[in-house]
Protein backbone atom coordinates (compact mmCIF):
# COMPACT_ATOMS: atom_id res chain seq x y z
CA UNK A 1 0.00 0.00 0.00
CA UNK A 2 1.58 3.46 -0.86
CA UNK A 3 2.40 5.83 1.86
CA UNK A 4 -0.79 8.33 1.42
CA UNK A 5 -3.07 5.67 1.89
CA UNK A 6 -0.85 4.59 5.02
CA UNK A 7 -1.69 7.96 6.43
CA UNK A 8 -4.78 8.48 4.95
CA UNK A 9 -7.30 8.16 8.30
CA UNK A 10 -10.54 6.20 7.65
CA UNK A 11 -13.51 7.75 8.03
CA UNK A 12 -17.23 6.11 9.12
CA UNK A 13 -20.20 5.41 6.35
CA UNK A 14 -23.23 4.04 6.36
CA UNK A 15 -25.91 3.12 4.30
CA UNK A 16 -29.44 2.91 5.24
CA UNK A 17 -30.81 0.31 2.56
CA UNK A 18 -30.19 -3.54 2.76
CA UNK A 19 -26.42 -4.84 0.90
CA UNK A 20 -27.62 -7.60 -1.81
CA UNK A 21 -23.78 -8.79 -2.24
CA UNK A 22 -22.64 -12.08 -1.47
CA UNK A 23 -19.41 -11.60 -0.03
CA UNK A 24 -19.80 -11.04 3.62
CA UNK A 25 -19.10 -7.58 5.09
CA UNK A 26 -20.41 -4.73 7.81
CA UNK A 27 -24.03 -3.69 6.06
CA UNK A 28 -27.33 -5.11 6.95
CA UNK A 29 -28.55 -7.11 4.00
CA UNK A 30 -31.49 -9.48 3.26
CA UNK A 31 -29.56 -12.30 2.61
CA UNK A 32 -29.87 -15.09 4.98
CA UNK A 33 -25.91 -16.67 6.25
CA UNK A 34 -24.22 -16.58 9.06
CA UNK A 35 -24.75 -12.88 10.65
CA UNK A 36 -26.28 -12.39 14.25
CA UNK A 37 -29.34 -10.57 13.52
CA UNK A 38 -32.27 -13.38 13.58
CA UNK A 39 -34.50 -12.83 10.50
CA UNK A 40 -36.82 -15.56 11.43
CA UNK A 41 -37.63 -19.63 11.09
CA UNK A 42 -37.56 -22.17 8.55
CA UNK A 43 -38.15 -25.61 7.97
CA UNK A 44 -34.54 -27.66 8.16
CA UNK A 45 -34.90 -29.08 4.21
CA UNK A 46 -34.99 -25.33 2.96
CA UNK A 47 -31.89 -24.52 5.33
CA UNK A 48 -30.38 -28.62 6.86
CA UNK A 49 -27.97 -26.39 9.54
CA UNK A 50 -28.60 -28.43 12.20
CA UNK A 51 -26.15 -26.43 14.55
CA UNK A 52 -29.29 -24.02 14.47
CA UNK A 53 -32.11 -26.24 15.04
CA UNK A 54 -34.45 -24.65 17.29
CA UNK A 55 -36.11 -27.19 19.86
CA UNK A 56 -39.25 -24.86 21.00
CA UNK A 57 -40.04 -23.93 17.82
CA UNK A 58 -40.24 -27.44 16.16
CA UNK A 59 -42.19 -28.62 20.04
CA UNK A 60 -44.89 -25.94 19.09
CA UNK A 61 -45.64 -27.79 15.19
CA UNK A 62 -48.39 -29.61 15.11
CA UNK A 63 -47.05 -31.68 12.65
CA UNK A 64 -43.36 -32.28 13.66
CA UNK A 65 -41.78 -30.21 11.58
CA UNK A 66 -38.14 -29.74 12.56
CA UNK A 67 -37.51 -25.51 12.64
CA UNK A 68 -33.45 -24.01 12.70
CA UNK A 69 -33.73 -20.18 12.98
CA UNK A 70 -32.27 -18.16 10.08
CA UNK A 71 -30.36 -14.87 10.50
CA UNK A 72 -29.50 -12.35 8.40
CA UNK A 73 -25.97 -11.96 6.99
CA UNK A 74 -23.83 -8.64 6.85
CA UNK A 75 -23.18 -7.81 3.13
CA UNK A 76 -20.24 -6.11 2.01
CA UNK A 77 -21.16 -3.05 -0.92
CA UNK A 78 -19.54 -1.76 -3.99
CA UNK A 79 -18.00 2.19 -2.83
CA UNK A 80 -17.34 4.02 -6.16
CA UNK A 81 -15.50 7.75 -5.61
CA UNK A 82 -16.36 9.72 -9.37
CA UNK A 83 -14.24 12.32 -9.33
CA UNK A 84 -14.60 15.98 -11.66
CA UNK A 85 -11.20 15.88 -13.54
CA UNK A 86 -11.78 18.99 -15.23
CA UNK A 87 -9.74 21.72 -15.05
CA UNK A 88 -11.54 23.54 -12.86
CA UNK A 89 -10.37 21.33 -10.32
CA UNK A 90 -6.89 22.66 -10.47
CA UNK A 91 -7.67 25.91 -8.42
CA UNK A 92 -5.85 26.22 -5.57
CA UNK A 93 -5.59 23.47 -3.34
CA UNK A 94 -8.42 21.11 -4.84
CA UNK A 95 -6.29 18.90 -6.58
CA UNK A 96 -4.60 17.86 -3.50
CA UNK A 97 -8.38 17.59 -1.55
CA UNK A 98 -8.65 14.89 -4.46
CA UNK A 99 -5.81 12.86 -3.71
CA UNK A 100 -6.29 12.91 -0.33
CA UNK A 101 -9.75 12.17 -0.81
CA UNK A 102 -9.17 8.87 -2.69
CA UNK A 103 -6.98 7.80 -0.14
CA UNK A 104 -9.52 8.27 2.96
CA UNK A 105 -12.52 6.53 0.48
CA UNK A 106 -10.00 3.81 -0.60
CA UNK A 107 -8.82 3.06 2.70
CA UNK A 108 -12.49 3.24 4.77
CA UNK A 109 -13.81 1.07 2.07
CA UNK A 110 -11.17 -1.92 2.39
CA UNK A 111 -11.15 -1.48 6.04
CA UNK A 112 -14.36 -2.06 5.88
CA UNK A 113 -14.35 -5.18 4.28
CA UNK A 114 -16.01 -3.44 0.90
CA UNK A 115 -14.87 -3.02 -2.78
CA UNK A 116 -13.55 0.31 -4.15
CA UNK A 117 -13.44 1.72 -7.41
CA UNK A 118 -12.96 4.95 -9.31
CA UNK A 119 -14.43 6.58 -12.07
CA UNK A 120 -12.76 9.93 -13.75
CA UNK A 121 -14.91 12.11 -15.83
CA UNK A 122 -14.57 15.92 -17.44
CA UNK A 123 -10.24 14.74 -18.55
CA UNK A 124 -10.69 16.41 -21.63
CA UNK A 125 -12.52 15.62 -24.88
CA UNK A 126 -14.27 12.32 -25.49
CA UNK A 127 -14.73 11.56 -28.77
CA UNK A 128 -13.75 7.89 -29.12
CA UNK A 129 -10.06 8.24 -30.45
CA UNK A 130 -7.16 6.09 -28.87
CA UNK A 131 -5.68 9.10 -27.24
CA UNK A 132 -9.32 9.64 -25.44
CA UNK A 133 -9.64 6.32 -24.41
CA UNK A 134 -5.92 5.77 -22.90
CA UNK A 135 -6.98 9.02 -21.03
CA UNK A 136 -10.25 7.75 -19.67
CA UNK A 137 -8.93 3.86 -18.53
CA UNK A 138 -6.28 6.21 -16.85
CA UNK A 139 -8.87 7.29 -14.24
CA UNK A 140 -10.11 4.07 -14.18
CA UNK A 141 -10.70 1.83 -11.58
CA UNK A 142 -13.46 -0.81 -11.29
CA UNK A 143 -14.69 -1.58 -8.23
CA UNK A 144 -12.69 -4.55 -6.42
CA UNK A 145 -11.52 -5.52 -2.79
CA UNK A 146 -8.04 -5.40 -3.53
CA UNK A 147 -5.57 -2.57 -2.56
CA UNK A 148 -2.90 -2.61 -5.34
CA UNK A 149 -4.79 -0.29 -7.92
CA UNK A 150 -5.02 2.37 -5.77
CA UNK A 151 -1.18 3.26 -5.54
CA UNK A 152 -1.17 3.69 -9.44
CA UNK A 153 -4.35 5.88 -9.53
CA UNK A 154 -2.89 8.28 -6.43
CA UNK A 155 0.37 8.64 -8.88
CA UNK A 156 -1.57 9.50 -11.76
CA UNK A 157 -3.72 12.07 -9.88
CA UNK A 158 -0.65 13.80 -8.97
CA UNK A 159 -0.08 15.33 -11.98
CA UNK A 160 -1.38 18.76 -12.76
CA UNK A 161 -4.63 18.65 -14.94
CA UNK A 162 -4.88 19.65 -18.34
CA UNK A 163 -6.14 22.79 -19.32
CA UNK A 164 -9.45 22.70 -21.22
CA UNK A 165 -11.15 19.85 -19.98
CA UNK A 166 -14.40 20.01 -19.78
CA UNK A 167 -16.80 17.59 -18.28
CA UNK A 168 -18.16 15.91 -21.15
CA UNK A 169 -18.51 12.40 -20.69
CA UNK A 170 -21.57 10.86 -19.54
CA UNK A 171 -21.87 8.18 -21.52
CA UNK A 172 -18.58 6.37 -20.25
CA UNK A 173 -19.35 7.42 -16.94
CA UNK A 174 -22.78 5.00 -17.67
CA UNK A 175 -20.66 2.43 -19.25
CA UNK A 176 -18.72 1.95 -15.91
CA UNK A 177 -21.01 1.88 -12.87
CA UNK A 178 -22.08 -0.93 -11.51
CA UNK A 179 -25.45 -2.08 -12.11
CA UNK A 180 -25.82 -3.08 -8.11
CA UNK A 181 -26.86 -0.06 -5.86
CA UNK A 182 -23.77 0.56 -4.77
CA UNK A 183 -22.42 4.05 -2.33
CA UNK A 184 -20.99 6.54 -4.84
CA UNK A 185 -19.27 9.80 -3.33
CA UNK A 186 -19.66 12.34 -6.46
CA UNK A 187 -16.71 14.57 -6.42
CA UNK A 188 -16.18 18.13 -7.93
CA UNK A 189 -16.66 21.83 -7.79
CA UNK A 190 -19.62 21.71 -9.63
CA UNK A 191 -19.09 24.68 -11.84
CA UNK A 192 -21.49 22.62 -14.56
CA UNK A 193 -24.19 24.04 -16.27
CA UNK A 194 -27.50 22.92 -14.93
CA UNK A 195 -28.38 20.64 -17.79
CA UNK A 196 -24.77 18.59 -17.75
CA UNK A 197 -25.25 18.22 -13.68
CA UNK A 198 -28.99 16.67 -14.55
CA UNK A 199 -27.76 14.34 -16.70
CA UNK A 200 -25.35 13.10 -14.29
CA UNK A 201 -27.72 12.32 -11.95
CA UNK A 202 -29.80 10.56 -14.02
CA UNK A 203 -27.27 8.26 -14.44
CA UNK A 204 -26.07 7.70 -11.16
CA UNK A 205 -30.03 7.76 -10.31
CA UNK A 206 -30.55 4.36 -8.90
CA UNK A 207 -27.45 4.66 -6.21
CA UNK A 208 -26.95 6.40 -2.93
CA UNK A 209 -24.69 9.41 -3.66
CA UNK A 210 -23.14 11.33 -1.29
CA UNK A 211 -22.15 14.78 -3.28
CA UNK A 212 -19.12 15.92 -2.55
CA UNK A 213 -18.48 19.93 -2.93
CA UNK A 214 -14.82 21.13 -3.21
CA UNK A 215 -15.02 25.03 -3.16
CA UNK A 216 -11.66 27.17 -1.88
CA UNK A 217 -12.58 30.60 0.21
CA UNK A 218 -10.55 32.07 -2.21
CA UNK A 219 -12.90 31.95 -5.11
CA UNK A 220 -15.40 34.04 -3.73
CA UNK A 221 -14.84 35.12 -0.49
CA UNK A 222 -11.04 36.13 -0.02
CA UNK A 223 -11.44 38.92 -2.77
CA UNK A 224 -8.99 42.10 -3.09
CA UNK A 225 -11.12 45.05 -2.16
CA UNK A 226 -10.12 47.48 -5.14
CA UNK A 227 -7.60 46.75 -8.16
CA UNK A 228 -7.33 45.26 -11.46
CA UNK A 229 -8.05 40.93 -11.29
CA UNK A 230 -6.47 39.04 -13.66
CA UNK A 231 -8.64 35.33 -14.09
CA UNK A 232 -8.45 32.79 -16.50
CA UNK A 233 -11.01 30.72 -17.00
CA UNK A 234 -9.63 27.02 -16.77
CA UNK A 235 -12.24 25.10 -18.65
CA UNK A 236 -11.71 27.61 -21.64
CA UNK A 237 -8.44 29.03 -21.33
CA UNK A 238 -9.58 32.58 -21.59
CA UNK A 239 -8.20 35.83 -19.85
CA UNK A 240 -9.79 38.16 -18.48
CA UNK A 241 -9.13 41.45 -16.58
CA UNK A 242 -11.51 43.24 -14.02
CA UNK A 243 -11.29 46.42 -11.55
CA UNK A 244 -12.41 44.85 -8.65
CA UNK A 245 -14.69 46.97 -6.69
CA UNK A 246 -16.64 46.53 -3.61
CA UNK A 247 -20.30 45.99 -5.33
CA UNK A 248 -18.34 43.40 -7.96
CA UNK A 249 -17.08 41.58 -4.98
CA UNK A 250 -20.69 41.24 -2.88
CA UNK A 251 -22.20 40.63 -6.59
CA UNK A 252 -19.34 37.76 -6.74
CA UNK A 253 -20.37 36.86 -3.17
CA UNK A 254 -24.00 36.79 -3.90
CA UNK A 255 -23.64 34.24 -6.63
CA UNK A 256 -21.79 32.00 -4.83
CA UNK A 257 -24.58 31.79 -2.03
CA UNK A 258 -27.14 31.46 -4.47
CA UNK A 259 -25.52 28.26 -6.45
CA UNK A 260 -24.90 26.75 -2.53
CA UNK A 261 -28.67 27.22 -2.13
CA UNK A 262 -29.05 25.92 -5.45
CA UNK A 263 -27.09 22.63 -4.76
CA UNK A 264 -28.49 21.84 -1.54
CA UNK A 265 -32.30 22.07 -2.79
CA UNK A 266 -30.97 20.02 -6.66
CA UNK A 267 -28.75 17.19 -4.06
CA UNK A 268 -31.69 17.03 -0.81
CA UNK A 269 -34.29 16.18 -3.73
CA UNK A 270 -32.33 13.52 -5.61
CA UNK A 271 -31.42 11.51 -2.30
CA UNK A 272 -28.79 13.03 0.38
CA UNK A 273 -27.66 17.41 0.91
CA UNK A 274 -24.36 17.77 -0.16
CA UNK A 275 -21.31 18.30 1.93
CA UNK A 276 -19.11 20.86 1.14
CA UNK A 277 -15.72 19.65 2.14
CA UNK A 278 -13.53 21.89 1.12
CA UNK A 279 -10.43 23.33 0.56
CA UNK A 280 -8.65 20.67 2.78
CA UNK A 281 -9.54 16.80 3.14
CA UNK A 282 -10.66 16.43 7.29
CA UNK A 283 -12.05 12.66 7.44
CA UNK A 284 -14.02 13.72 10.93
CA UNK A 285 -16.12 16.20 8.35
CA UNK A 286 -17.20 12.56 6.84
CA UNK A 287 -18.02 10.84 9.65
CA UNK A 288 -20.35 13.64 10.97
CA UNK A 289 -22.08 13.58 7.47
CA UNK A 290 -23.15 10.18 7.65
CA UNK A 291 -23.81 10.64 11.24
CA UNK A 292 -26.14 13.20 10.26
CA UNK A 293 -27.24 12.49 7.06
CA UNK A 294 -28.45 8.53 8.59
Amino acid sequence: MSDSCQRAEEFIYRVSWPARGMRPGMHTSRRAGMGQLFSGYASLLDYPDPRRLDVRASVRDPFGMLYTRVYRQRSAINVIMVADLSASMRFADKQRFLSDCVAAVARSAHGGGDAFGFIGIGQGSMRGTSDDRNRRDAFYLPASFRRGGVDDLLRRLADPLPLGGTVDDEPALAERLPQRRALVFLVSDFHWPTGRLARILAHLARHDVVPVVVWDAREYADLPRRGLVHLVDPETGRRRTLWMRQALAEQWRAAYAGRRAELTRRFTRSGRPPLFAGPHFVASTFTDYFLRTA
